[in-house]
């Protein structure tokens, strides 16, 4: 049995994720629970109240911070104050010899006391790491990736010192609000236009296979994290179909490529392969983008997005009666 929950994150247009997972442990037959970032920090309080709701426990086996970004570590504060948690998963730059809060370090370290005030165990896992079995493998980063994306989000920082406000007023000027259409606009998704923030590539990305059934956690990965992710999980043979593909950074366009895609979803097909689930805030209308939206459903994985409601995938889980049906979305204008 594998459950997955997108909690809503974003009242407006600010977005985030908070997702909760419960499977079964391949070799004790119990029920695993796992919580993978919180949102903002009011969100957590809301999340562990869902956790106990569905799956009727007040207790994490393991939190997954996947990357210091508010948007997915501020509701786990909320979390380790509504639950008791067995293992918190979190990459600690101060480890390194950072303590910028160019990398969010202060915040980490908060979390971190949290968690030991709790008796919770830490973990640093990177890539290769299996847990529950063998059910869930960190796919990335490798340790060395993330030395690197330390280094790369202090260089930025400094980098950006002086330009105030400039890149969040361009951001705003060109958001604009996609329309459907009945036919497949045709691919336009190429490259990534330019990549993501190294802090992105910094997250912990997630393979979880169970009863045939496979998950890709992704948090904010680009590109680049995403492709030596996959790397890995081909050299593990961990490569079968994806059943639900959590797409990374609310369906950005500066985290996947064409390539990448074809690679990790298959090429164009008219076969329905799987789902993918975008979290995007209710009012967050240039999220996802229609290239990438378009892209999904080209390969087989019609897409859906929080925009204010919570989203349940399942298999052999009980049904959710106050739940909507997951439907399958258009094609966007681009």
């Amino acid at each position: 049995m594998i459950e997955v929950d997108f909690m809503w994150v974003g009242e407006k247009t600010k977005t985030g994720d908070a997702i909760a997972c419960r499977f079964t442990h391949p070799s004790t037959g119990q029920y695993v629970v796992m919580v993978i970032d919180g949102g903002f920090r009011d969100d957590g309080a809301r999340l562990a109240a869902l956790i106990k709701k569905y799956y009727d426990t007040t207790h994490a086996d393991l939190v997954v911070c996947t990357h210091p970004d508010d948007d997915h570590i501020q509701g786990l504060f909320g979390i380790f104050e509504n639950m008791s948690v067995g293992e918190l998963l979190v990459h600690r730059p101060s480890l390194y010899g950072y303590s910028s809060d160019a990398v969010k370090s202060g915040t980490v370290e908060d979390l971190v006391k949290a968690a030991v005030e709790q008796g919770t165990t830490l973990r640093h896992d990177f890539a290769g790491v299996d847990l529950f079995g063998g059910a869930l493998r960190v796919a990335g980063p490798s340790e060395e990736y993330y030395e690197l994306q330390l280094s790369a989000q202090l260089l930025l920082a400094q980098k950006s010192q002086g330009l105030g406000g400039l890149v969040t007023k361009a951001t705003q000027a060109i958001r604009q609000v996609f329309n459907w259409r009945s036919s497949d606009p045709g691919e336009t998704l190429t490259d990534d236009n330019g990549g993501t923030t190294p802090r992105n590539n910094s997250s912990i990305i997630m393979d979880l296979q169970v009863d045939g059934y496979r998950v890709l956690f992704t948090g904010d990965a680009g590109a680049p994290a995403l492709t030596l992710a996959a790397d890995h999980l081909d050299a593990a043979g961990r490569s079968s179909a994806i059943s639900l593909f959590d797409v990374p950074h609310h369906g950005s366009r500066h985290n996947l490529t064409k390539d990448l895609l074809d690679r990790l979803l298959g090429v164009e097909t008219f076969t329905h392969r799987g789902e993918s689930i975008i979290s995007v805030g209710k009012e967050a209308d240039d999220f996802p983008r229609p290239e990438v939206a378009n892209a999904l459903k080209r390969r087989g994985y019609p897409w859906q997005a929080t925009r204010g409601k919570d989203i349940c995938w399942s298999r052999g889980a009980d049904a959710r009666p106050d739940y909507s049906p997951m439907v399958t979305q258009d094609w966007l204008d681009e």
